[in-house]
């Protein structure tokens, strides 16, 4: 077993963990058998200490305590003797209640014993009972005699149970004890021996020879004897305390060396136990520590745990799927943010919806398309954010647009299309082409989601609409003037110009007027082409605008049939020059002023003024009318081509959205600019251009220039 370093996982630090070869059953194996051989040392050594401890009780219950016992219960039979004798000595009879008294008074000193010897009764006159009395006394000292008789042979039993405790083939045998048990064993002999030599002349009624031998030889004898047996009771206390004593204390010993030895085995097997638990949880908790960083989105922290051992192999097992798992969540989600990426950048939208057609998710080119924000979007119905109202799917479904957008996304097995109008969260209204198709999940989800594709076609549908608008337009202008030509040629084959020369020339002006109107649409219709070829001529010379405005006025004036409309011209104090092309510039002039006949309410007039801008170098020609104006919204969208901004139906004029378009284009082909303004009521148009001074005539030289190397290049 050694000791290795070890990074702890999601920190710098550094700890030392145990590295095991063996592996973990038989290390727990081990650690079970060491505890279970403390256990065995623990009961075997108390056993041995126990053992001790019952050899001493048992010598104290075996030998000390019956050896006392014994000899108290002689010491009280030699009372009962003394007590007997002395009843057939004197006569008196003694009951059952003063026997008991005599044999628990046995403690009496000797001293006691000696004064009760010298009160005996001498010479004390023999009693003459009568008849009655004599058999009387004579079943008394039967019954005294036969209990006697009894006393004398326990007292022999107790000293020979006496002798066998204190044998001398014995080793626990007393030096002090055996004399004296010795003595009472003799002294018990010979008070049986005179016992009965007292008996047998009190049988012979020789009363006063009993007496005699009682009181010279066996009393003090008892004495004797009682005193020895009082001595050995005292002896064999003392030794019964004393065995009780030590017993106690080898008791104490034993148990505080037990509780010592499973104290130092419990505390062992409490250091063994928190080795082996360390050795598994330490590594346990490094693995845990890594898969709670993993759990967490660290897929860099390894366990680092460097043992042979199951945990060993599972840690580098572990570290194996970390690896692999790591390379696979990159794998997906570099996928993910390609895939993502692919969506968001997409200019078509892109929505997800669950099985209750509820948003769960949308790309920017989503929100951009409905004006809803991702945020805002996500658990609404996907119609909602298309501008519709409805808030169930038993209403969309009774709505005949949103039944069809319904019917897509219930078809789950196949994608399919459709196209509709919708209206974005700003108000704008859009046609999208919408398709739908579903999307796999796993297995456990009851019905898949849908994706729907959102491709926004409202410039599609302008354009269309706007081709079919001009195809009309362009077809209506041109029929309507050659049908008049057409009618005017036919009539001037019916007409004499010498007989009818004013029907003649009418006719004629109106051939000229509408040939006029034909080639101006043709002109419209050719520079557009020109436009998109990057074929149009330009020329730019100095040219005096208040003459040129003048002539412009006037040519305007003679085409326009009727008097209702008239131009006043503003002219500026001093003649002012500017660049520009001057057939460009009329037809410039003509759009606008032609714009402005449409619009204009009948009797009122168009002004046109002149302004030089000192600070530019430029000078701005404004075109205003009195009509309905130019909404605030319009005024960067009518410059388009095939634009005719929202009119109501009184204010509807022919046309075809091109007029301010070319206008445009011919502006910025002379270096030019147009614009529109807001005025109530009325619109007004303002062109720039470049004043001819000291610094532009170059400038002029350089554009002309230009322009002629560009045509050129285009020739």
């Amino acid at each position: 077993m050694t000791r290795t370093q070890k990074t702890q996982p999601g920190s710098g630090q550094t700890r030392k963990i145990r590295r095991f070869s063996l592996p973990i059953g038989v290390r727990l194996s081990l650690a079970f058998m060491v505890i279970i051989l403390l256990t065995g040392l623990i009961g075997l050594l108390a056993i041995q200490q126990f053992s001790s401890l019952t050899n001493t009780t048992t010598e104290l219950n075996a030998h000390d305590l019956p050896e006392a016992i014994a000899l108290v219960h002689l010491r009280s039979l030699l009372y009962r003797q003394r007590d007997l004798e002395h009843s057939l000595l004197t006569g008196d009879s003694l009951n059952h209640d003063q026997s008991s008294t005599s044999a628990q008074q046995g403690a009496t000193t000797e001293n006691e014993l000696q004064h009760f010897s010298t009160v005996a009764p001498v010479n004390t006159p023999e009693p003459t009972p009568t008849t009655s009395a004599n058999t009387a006394q004579s079943k008394q000292t039967q019954q005294t005699l036969s209990e006697l008789a009894f006393v004398l042979k326990d007292i022999d039993g107790d000293r020979q149970h006496l002798l066998a405790f204190e044998s001398p083939n014995q080793r626990n045998v007393n030096a002090k004890d055996f004399p004296l048990v010795h003595k009472v064993a003799d002294g018990v002999l010979k008070m049986r021996a005179l016992s009965e030599r007292i008996q047998a002349l009190i049988k012979q009624e020789q009363f006063a020879q009993a007496r005699a031998l009682d009181l010279k030889q066996q009393e003090p004898l008892r004495l004797a004897t009682i005193g020895a047996v009082t001595q050995l009771v005292t002896i064999e206390q003392s030794e019964a305390a004393n065995v009780a004593a030590q017993a106690q204390q080898e008791s104490g010993r034993s148990t505080l060396f037990v509780f010592a030895l499973t104290a130092l085995c419990l505390l062992l097997s409490i250091i063994l136990a928190i080795i082996i638990t360390r050795s598994l949880t330490r590594p346990l908790g490094v693995l845990l520590d890594t898969t709670e960083a993993i759990a967490a989105g660290n897929l860099n922290v390894a366990s680092q745990v460097a043992r042979s051992d199951e945990i060993g192999r599972l840690a580098a097992a572990f570290d194996k799927m970390r690896v692999s798992l790591r390379s696979m969540i990159a794998s997906l989600s570099l996928e993910r943010q390609q895939t993502q990426a692919i969506i968001d950048a997409t200019a078509d939208g892109v929505i997800v919806v669950d099985g209750a057609y509820k948003i769960v998710t949308c790309n920017p080119a989503a929100e951009h398309v409905s004006g809803w924000p991702a945020k805002e979007a996500i658990g609404k119905y996907c119609w909602e954010v298309l501008g519709f109202k409805e808030t169930s799917v038993q209403e969309a479904e009774a709505h005949e647009p949103l039944s069809q957008l319904l019917a897509a996304l219930q078809t789950r097995s196949e994608q399919s299309f459709l196209e509709m109008p919708i209206t974005s969260r700003s108000g704008q209204e859009r046609w999208l082409a919408i398709s739908c198709a579903p999307m796999p999940l796993p297995e456990r989800e009851a019905e898949p989601h849908m994706v729907i594709g959102l491709h926004d076609i409202s410039q599609l549908k302008a354009v269309e609409q706007v081709k079919s608008d001009f195809v009309a337009m362009v077809s209506h202008e041109l029929r309507a003037p050659l049908t008049t030509v057409t009618g005017s040629v036919e009539m001037l084959s019916l007409l004499d110009p010498a007989t009818d020369p004013d029907a003649y020339h009418e006719v004629l002006s109106i051939l000229d007027q509408q040939t006029r109107r034909l080639r101006q649409v043709v002109e419209e219709v050719l520079q557009l082409t020109r436009f998109d070829a990057g074929r149009l001529e330009v020329c730019l010379q100095p040219l005096s605008l208040a003459g040129f405005l003048r002539s412009v006025r006037e040519k305007v004036h003679a085409e326009w049939i009727s008097n209702d409309h008239w131009i006043i011209l503003r002219e500026p104090a001093e003649e002012v020059l500017v660049w520009a092309d001057s057939g460009l510039l009329e037809i410039v002039l003509r759009n606008l002023f032609d714009n402005a006949h449409k619009y204009t309410p009948q009797g009122t007039a168009i002004e046109v003024e002149m302004e030089v801008i000192t600070s530019t170098g430029q000078l701005e020609i404004r075109v205003i009318d009195h009509g309905p104006g130019i909404p605030e919204d319009q005024l960067e969208h009518i410059f388009e081509r095939f634009s005719r901004g929202n009119q109501s139906s009184y204010h509807w004029t022919r046309g075809y959205g091109l007029g301010l378009y070319i206008a445009r284009e011919l502006m910025l082909a002379q270096n030019g600019t147009i614009r529109a303004e807001h005025r109530k009521p009325g619109a007004c148009f303002v062109l720039s251009l470049w004043l001819v001074t000291d610094d532009t005539v170059s400038f002029g030289m350089e554009a002309e220039q230009s322009n002629v190397e560009e045509q050129g290049n285009l020739i």
